[in-house]
């Protein structure tokens, strides 16, 4: 009976091994081994100091390290080194980019020109990336409390992305409900609920975490398994490509930006501005200077008129107004950014994005962001 056994499992393991192989070496179906793990505070984080393979939008792959903090940046010390000006940069895939290199991130290009400039900050210069894809304002205020506090920035960035974030700040209407997720309570006050760690689905993700980062099969069945289980939500709440600016209809993200926004968008959206100025009010309690900005919904003029063919009351600088009446109220620092993605793809005739930006959008950021705080008091109240 055990020799029966054996007959059949060895071959299987054979296969099974060259499988992996393959996969390992050839990142076939985009296989590869995962450098992730669960998270019982923002549902998942990058695995400190694991090796990380990306294939998608860019025409190569990208590779890289996490950092010892958890993040895909440079290593970075835990303690703010003296002499140094620390502003920590939070958002999601746009601020974790890894569509590029990590050198030619918006990030890497603003630290460079501001390390390099006379004109800029007397100080040396950190922009520390704490993104990662699919975090919404939720995660970005347990980030900021958890890990950007500790590492003593000087100022905090807020990348705002209403491609996601209005979406994703709610149950009813987030692709992926197994994340932490802050409600309203009926005296105004925030409420923190993380109870997807209690579930079945969480707890297996657990299980077969280190499973996962030790096979490249298992990581692809596993994220195959995960995307095949977001497919009716995504059905349900993205309609159309808006960040890449080739809409064609108005999603319920760009509603927002007409007289007639959908009700639930417009609820979620009021949330995502009480958790942006409850991130802004942490830092002020900690002397730490605040700024915001937002991912560019759409900067295309030809996609801008054919939208107000649909509705004439369609304004693509929706977002950098409203949010910079938020950054005003409270003293912070509003960094508008459509205005300037528009202009430079005026002036180039050069698209700026695949679906999240192309080396010229990091470039143009990077750009804004050495003009921002070149000077050393953009970003401080006053």
């Amino acid at each position: 009976m055990i020799r029966r056994l054996l007959l059949v499992l060895l071959p299987l393991a054979i296969v099974v091994g060259l499988v992996e192989g393959v996969l390992r070496t050839t990142h076939l179906f985009n296989a590869r081994l995962a450098f992730t793990q669960p998270d019982r505070t923002i549902a998942y984080r990058f695995t400190p100091g694991r090796t990380y393979w990306f294939q998608g939008e860019n025409d190569h792959s990208i590779t890289g390290q996490i950092n010892r903090l958890g993040w895909r940046d440079r290593e970075r010390s835990l303690h703010k080194p003296s002499g140094t000006f620390r502003i920590a940069v939070i958002g999601d895939s746009f601020v974790e980019a890894f569509q590029v290199e990590q050198d030619s991130t918006f990030l890497s290009i603003a630290e460079r020109n501001l390390n390099a400039s006379a004109d800029g900050l007397a100080r040396r210069v950190e922009l520390m990336n704490f993104g990662r894809s699919g975090m919404s304002q939720t995660e970005e205020l347990l980030v900021l409390e958890r890990d950007v506090l500790p590492c003593q920035p000087d100022m905090v960035l807020l990348l705002f992305t209403p491609q996601n974030d209005i979406a994703d700040v709610n149950p009813a209407t987030a692709v992926d409900t197994a994340r932490p997720f802050f409600h309203m309570t009926a005296k105004d006050s925030l409420c923190l609920d993380t109870s997807f760690a209690l579930s079945c689905n969480f707890r297996m993700r657990e299980g077969i975490n280190l499973l996962k980062q030790r096979s490249a099969l298992i990581s692809l069945m596993a994220e195959r398994y995960n995307a095949w289980g977001q497919m009716p939500a995504q059905r349900a709440t993205r309609p159309g490509n808006a960040a890449a600016g080739c809409a064609a209809d108005l999603t319920k993200e760009l509603r927002m930006c007409t007289a007639s926004p959908d009700s639930i968008f417009a609820w979620n959206y009021a949330l995502c501005k009480v958790l942006i100025a409850r991130i802004e009010s942490d830092c002020v309690a900690h002397g730490i200077a605040f700024s915001l900005a937002a991912v560019p919904l759409i900067y295309r003029p030809e996609v801008a008129q054919r939208l107000r063919t649909i509705d004439k009351s369609f304004d693509m600088g929706f977002f950098d107004r409203d949010l910079a009446v938020l950054a005003d109220s409270t003293g912070a620092t509003y960094i508008p950014l459509t205005a300037a993605f528009r202009s430079r793809t005026v002036a180039t005739g050069r698209l700026l994005h695949w679906s999240h930006w192309n080396y010229d959008g990091h470039r143009l950021l990077g750009e804004i962001l050495t003009r921002t705080f070149g000077g050393g008091g953009a970003g401080r109240r006053q």
